[in-house]
């Protein structure tokens, strides 16, 4: 799971860099258009669940002190959903994995009530379950 991690945080890194650009004050979060996102993870049994750079200043307007700025779950009970305000033009990560699945694990991300990914997978005997789903925020 953590090289799967690592992987998805690269992905959304070069993403945010990308879109991290000057764009003369005409951006939408300047006018409030802050949109709400929705993760959602389904499953049977207990997952992870890891959300890259969600905490962010670059994805809120709000600053945490200290800690992590990606959301790291171990032993959520399924189904788990989380809302966030983030900000227009942002790339949306959500991976959930299940070390114990007895069918299924699943994913979700909504934006403004929208569909925006999903992604189930079903049970191999002896497999340890990984489902991804991405996205982005309008501009």
């Amino acid at each position: 799971m953590r090289t799967f991690k690592a992987a998805a945080c690269l992905a959304v890194m070069v993403a945010l860099l990308a879109g991290c650009s000057d764009d003369g004050g005409t951006s939408k979060a300047d006018g409030g258009g802050m949109v709400t996102v929705e993760f959602k993870v389904t499953g049977d049994s207990p997952a992870s669940v890891y959300i890259p750079g969600i905490n962010s200043s670059l994805y809120t307007d709000t600053k945490k002190s200290g800690g992590d700025a990606d959301l790291d779950l171990e032993n959520v009970k399924t189904p788990w959903s989380k809302k966030f305000k983030v900000k227009p033009g942002r790339s949306l990560s959500l991976q959930a994995g299940s070390v114990d699945p007895k069918k299924e694990i699943g994913c979700q991300i909504f934006v403004d009530g929208k569909l925006k990914d999903e992604e189930t997978k079903k049970n191999k005997p002896g497999s340890t379950l990984t489902a991804g789903c991405s996205g982005t925020t309008p501009v």
